[in-house]
């Protein structure tokens, strides 16, 4: 992967990043740009069944994706009794694997690597639709590299599955605001539906959060009219025909469910201090700085690069710079002030801060030459 990676480094930035560079055909150039995401691809799978399963967690969880296997495939069972902790996503797609692979430690960790994916995809994406192959492409080796993200790709649970959807839900409402008269209904049904499945994979944070994130940043641009029309009623159609099936439909069978699911699990979990894993409020300052090293290092070199005046840019370039670079910044606080604010807190829940916490070390940082040598050691790490 980090060839391939090291080769998209190297390319020139294209005049119009947009539309295929140099000349090149337009297969080929579509080819180029979809290498590193199937370099990401084999870099997360290679080593999914390098060591066993951990207990108790992802014991549990692989676990109900078997017997949901030997079962209807519709409820989450564990020994035989629902189980209704997390919603049925992770479980279907690890099932799904289970079938065409067997039941074995690769296939039990496929959802938290597709999760890993997406999010990869998505930032990808994004960075190379706005500033070119050769900044995407350092953007995706440093959140190849990252040691959190990676050994999240590689832990049988929801975090990083629900993280990689929160990932595509916001930078797809991003995409679809991007003109200021009119919303893109393509990327306002993609964000809609990327949200329900985030709510599939762990539960109401899958539209919480993109709200949490999208809503005040476009309110801060005072761009409340591109707000109301991310209320597209059928995008949101969109995400009650993917979102509520299964909950209606273990609703019917179980009576009690919603009030567990929703008022215990989420409702009293979040306000609740007697679950267990408590921490300070603090805890994610402390610890987040220390699971991206050593990229983590440069996040002073864009504090500083933002507090020193740049050379002179158009209006419209610095505004659209502000704005991005509003967007990462906040993110990252959202998400990590909304899981600062309760007692109980676990390291996976910061995962869906980590792609804006890339892209501005990536864009915004003072990177320079030394991505060249810390990049393969940090892979090698």
């Amino acid at each position: 992967m980090m060839a391939t990676i090291q080769q998209q480094m190297n390319q020139p930035m294209p005049i119009n990043p947009h539309s295929p560079a140099n000349g090149l055909p337009q297969s080929r150039w579509l080819l180029q740009r979809r290498w590193p995401l199937l370099a990401l691809a084999i870099w997360l799978l290679a080593t999914l069944g390098f060591r066993p399963l951990m207990l108790p967690d992802e014991g549990r969880y692989v676990e109900v994706a078997r017997e949901m296997l030997l079962g209807d495939g519709w409820l989450p069972t564990l020994f035989g009794l629902p189980f209704f902790h997390k919603p049925p996503l992770m479980y279907w797609l690890d099932l799904a694997a289970m079938k065409v692979l067997g039941v074995n430690v690769f296939a039990a960790r496929f959802a938290p690597a597709l999760g890993a994916w997406l999010m990869g995809a998505a930032l990808y994406a994004d960075v190379h639709r706005r500033h070119g192959a050769r900044e995407a492409a350092i953007a995706l080796a440093v959140l190849a590299t990252c040691p959190f993200y990676f050994f999240g790709a590689q832990y049988a649970n929801h975090d990083m599955l629900v993280a990689g959807w929160v990932t595509v839900a916001i930078l797809c409402a991003q995409r679809s605001v991007d003109e200021p008269r009119h919303a893109d209904l393509r990327w306002v049904f993609a964000a809609w539906s990327a949200m329900a499945f985030a709510v599939l994979s762990k539960g109401l944070i899958g539209i919480v959060l993109p709200a949490l994130v999208i809503g005040p940043w476009l309110l801060w641009q005072g761009r409340w009219r591109a707000l109301l029309r991310l209320m597209h009623p059928l995008a949101m159609l969109a995400f009650v025909v993917i979102a509520l099936p299964w909950f209606v439909a273990m609703q019917l069978r179980f009576p009690q469910f919603l009030d567990y699911f929703i008022v215990e699990q989420h409702f009293h979990r979040y306000a609740d201090s007697d679950f267990n894993n408590a921490q300070p409020f603090w805890f994610f300052a402390a610890v987040i700085p220390l699971l991206t090293l050593p990229w983590s290092l440069w996040l002073p070199s864009v504090l500083r690069k933002w507090r020193a005046p740049g050379p002179p840019t158009s209006a419209s370039a610095s505004s659209a710079q502000r704005a991005e670079v509003g967007l990462y910044a906040w993110w990252i606080v959202a998400i990590l002030g909304f899981f600062s604010l309760p007692t109980s807190k676990l390291v996976g829940y910061a995962l869906p801060a980590v792609a804006p916490l890339v892209a501005l070390l990536a864009l915004h940082s003072r990177l320079g030459r030394a991505i060249r040598w810390v990049m393969p050691a940090a892979a090698a790490f």
